[in-house]
């Protein structure tokens, strides 16, 4: 279980939609030496929502020339955040952070954490409210016995490296107004029609939130700024993150007016925003950035 495994291997492991990303990501911070002065992290949100290189051009405009990565990758969980910020902390020394917020918390851990975690984070994980612990430790233990067979010759690896890509899926078009309703809807009848017993969601926030203090703890120690982006699905009723005055605590959030996210116009479909929402969140977000960095 405490074998060493390669991180190129540790990313490539798990075959996915998002395995291009997670290549692209692993070539940004151990193969490529192009500075990483700007990080976006997040989820599929963030990786649909921030064009860097409209980012790019729009510091550039103010005088202001970094290089930035959009490490973003799909599925949620603050583990996975922790687990490329950690890595991204080691090869690379950014100014600043840009950390995706959401409408709630996610209070589980991602899935493919136990495959690219280092094994310390697996087996003492930053909070004993876990609920996935075994799931991860399995997956890193599968890791590291694939690995082994490779390495003996036993077994060829069954999870081929593919070329790196950036899987930035900025899709043009515009979603049928009916199936943003029905997306809505059924956010609202899952999740905030009925919210779960108050002593529950307190028990379960010490999950996520425990990864966000370490977070905010490297960043520190790295001299790295924290900026908070919100980036909601479509139709959340509220508009702000749930927990907005406990991420203000910690760091800048960054916020679009309410009419950018309620319009319809903005959406692939009603979790990611499309390449014309894309661009103007990129754009708003960038001269943010700006006025920080002067």
């Amino acid at each position: 279980m405490m074998l060493p495994v390669d991180k190129r291997y540790q990313y490539a492991f798990s075959k996915s939609d998002c395995t291009p990303k997670s290549n692209y990501i692993y070539h940004r911070l151990y193969e490529d030496s192009t500075p990483i002065d700007i990080a976006f992290i997040g989820t599929s949100h963030t990786m649909c929502g921030i064009s860097d290189s409209i980012v790019h051009r729009k510091l550039r405009t103010h005088r202001i020339d970094r290089c930035l990565a959009n490490l973003a990758i799909c599925r949620v969980g603050r583990n996975m955040d922790y687990v490329i910020i950690k890595d991204l902390l080691k090869t690379k020394r950014p100014q600043l952070i840009v950390l995706e917020v959401k409408q709630e918390e996610p209070d589980l851990s991602h899935p493919e954490f136990g495959y690219r975690a280092d094994i310390a984070d697996v087996l003492v994980p930053y909070s004993i409210v876990d609920v996935q612990y075994f799931t991860d430790f399995i997956n890193a233990f599968r890791v590291r016995v694939s690995y082994l067979q490779s390495k003996l010759g036993i077994k060829e690896y069954d999870a081929t490296w593919e070329e790196p890509s950036q899987a930035i899926y900025r899709q043009h078009g515009v979603a049928d107004t009916a199936i943003l309703r029905r997306g809505a809807q059924r956010r609202w009848e899952r999740y905030y029609s009925q919210p779960r017993n108050a002593w529950v969601d307190s028990l379960m926030l010490r999950y996520p939130m425990s990864y966000i203090s370490g977070i905010m703890q490297m960043a520190r120690e790295s001299h790295a700024r924290v900026l908070m982006l919100y980036i909601p699905n479509y139709g959340y009723p509220w508009h702000k993150p749930r927990h907005l005055s406990y991420y203000r605590q910690l760091a800048d959030v960054y916020l679009m007016p309410d009419s950018f996210y309620d319009n319809k116009n903005y959406w692939i479909e009603d979790e990611h925003l499309n390449a014309d929402g894309a661009a103007i969140l990129s754009d708003s977000i960038a001269a943010y950035i700006a006025r920080q960095l002067r």
